[in-house]
């Protein structure tokens, strides 16, 4: 397997956001080898082939179709923070996914990590970053607080104030 370099954690800022599927497969290509790793990272820890799957593409569902595709700010996947996770589950997730659950919440923040910690192994983040990550990943409540909120919104107004509670922007 090719070796593991920054520029695999790299955003295509410009293209990606104007997608068409030639710019997500060179998005996807550039990132590959980043999942590609982590997967075998999870095998290597003693992981059964279907948990590492899932792990992976939970991983690498919120890296390509959130991270990539929302956070403008963000130029790599080593700039993520608590704060962006939190956005994802306690936001966008909720409003995008059809049946959003508290069963699929976790195994995201357990994926997301299993990611980080893989990632801080590999020194592309820092242990200050994985304790942050951590944190926010074992604030289950939160995430719980959060989705049951969501269904209590009665009006236009209060989904309003919902959403822009934890700073999204459409």
């Amino acid at each position: 397997m090719e070796e593991l370099k920054e520029e695999h954690l790299e955003c295509i800022k410009g293209e990606y956001m104007d997608t068409d599927e030639d710019e997500d497969e060179k998005q996807w290509e550039r990132s590959k080898i980043v999942f590609d790793h982590f997967h075998e990272y999870l095998r290597n820890k003693g992981l059964k082939e279907k948990t590492a799957d899932e792990r992976t593409d939970l991983a690498a569902f919120f890296v390509m179709n959130y991270v990539f595709a929302y956070e403008d700010r963000i130029e790599s996947i080593s700039e993520v923070s608590g704060d962006i996770i939190r956005k994802f589950l306690g936001n966008w997730y909720i409003r995008k996914f059809l049946t959003p659950n508290m069963a699929e919440i976790k195994s995201f923040l357990r994926a997301i990590l299993d990611f980080f910690i893989f990632l801080e192994k590999k020194d592309f983040v820092t242990e200050a970053d994985v304790e942050e990550i951590t944190e926010v990943c074992k604030d289950i409540p939160w995430f719980e607080m959060r989705l049951r909120t969501y269904f209590e919104v009665d009006d236009v107004e209060e989904f309003r104030a919902w959403r822009e509670e934890y700073d999204y922007i459409w």
